[in-house]
């Protein structure tokens, strides 16, 4: 008899076991459903404890006529008339004497050639270039490859995908300028690069996920990347600040009523610069989600101009009023010294 009851004892522990085995599964299965893989938070809240039944016949509320209509008629949004060349030609006089920008960088050989100096000092100061294997990426003329393997003793490595005129003079045993696409997988070896620079690049990468995806796979474990890159929705994104005076031209305007405004003024034809749409966090998830840690990270501000955001608030009020300051953002990202990318 006492055999028989531990028997029964033993089945019965086992049922219930594999019952709260099935119901953890249904559970799993239906939060998966409603909120995904990388859900944060539960589906469902219930309270616990008895609930008051809901009775079969429900009540009828009174009618009223257009019930969804509102209760007093809203104020039409403030916007201008049109966006268009007069509204356009308007501003850049509005602002011509404190444009939003007040130096452009200059692209002559000395300004170019002074500029990399700056640019080499300044990050070796953060994460000590010196002896290292350096990737800039979007390396434009070449002059910081050629300053690396001059003056601090590096493997210099550029990559662009438009070659330029000085890379013939200025490429030597250690300075290699390749042309290529960051993004594209295998251009450059795997586990190579100690450091990676890049200067206002990643903005025009087309395809900046694949990019950072491809920056991971490059780098040595433990390996620092310094990028500085302009963000969208920043006031001088358009690139076209020696010409534009005033903020968010490219959020304002089509392009082909900026390159009709620079016609007539005689300026450079064209509309706004290319630039992807990524925000911060967005680069930030791909960051962290490439395997890299972020180190260090700072944001160029633009304090916003309250008078022209009210202006055009209907257009500038889709965004955070962040993201319309953030002009450009400087990351230092360190690849784990744990991973390693087999070579391809």
């Amino acid at each position: 008899m006492i055999r028989r009851a531990v028997l029964r004892h033993e089945r019965l522990t086992r049922v219930l076991k594999r019952v709260r085995r099935t119901g953890r599964a249904a559970a799993r299965r239906v939060t998966w459903t409603l909120i995904g893989a990388r859900g944060r938070y539960p589906a469902m809240f219930v309270t616990g404890g008895s609930r008051r039944p809901i009775g079969a016949v429900w009540p009828d509320p009174p009618q009223i006529e257009q019930p969804f209509s509102a209760a007093v008629a809203p104020e039409p949004a403030r916007r201008p008339a049109s966006y268009d060349l007069a509204l356009f030609e308007q501003l850049n006089a509005e602002y011509a004497d404190h444009p939003v920008q007040p130096t452009a960088p200059k692209y002559d050989q000395e300004s170019i050639t002074a500029r990399s100096r700056w640019r080499i000092s300044s990050i070796h100061d953060q994460i000590d270039l010196g002896g290292k294997t350096v990737l800039e990426v979007g390396c434009g003329a070449g002059y910081e490859e050629w300053y690396l393997a001059r003056h601090l003793g590096c493997d210099a490595w550029g990559i662009d995908i438009t070659p330029r005129r000085a890379w013939d003079s200025l490429r030597g045993e250690r300075v290699h300028l390749v042309e290529g696409d960051i993004a594209v997988p295998g251009t450059l070896p795997a586990n190579t690069f100690e450091r990676v620079i890049s200067f206002t690049v990643f903005e025009h990468i087309t395809r900046p996920l694949d990019a950072i995806a491809e920056l991971e796979r490059v780098m040595q474990p433990g390996g620092l990347a310094w990028i500085r890159a302009n963000l969208y929705r920043g006031p001088t994104s358009s690139h076209r600040t020696r010409d534009v005076y005033f903020p968010f031209p490219h959020l304002l305007f089509a392009d082909d009523v900026i390159d009709e405004a620079m016609r007539r003024a005689g300026r450079p034809a064209g509309g706004s610069a290319w630039v992807n749409r990524l925000t911060w966090e967005q680069y930030e998830a791909a960051f962290l989600g490439a395997g890299f840690a972020i180190r260090a990270l700072t944001f160029t501000l633009y304090p916003l101009d309250e008078a022209f955001y009210d202006r055009f608030e209907d257009i500038l009020g889709r965004y955070p009023k962040q993201d319309l300051e953030r002009g450009f953002f400087q990351v230092v990202l360190e690849k784990s010294k744990r991973r390693s990318t087999s070579r391809r």
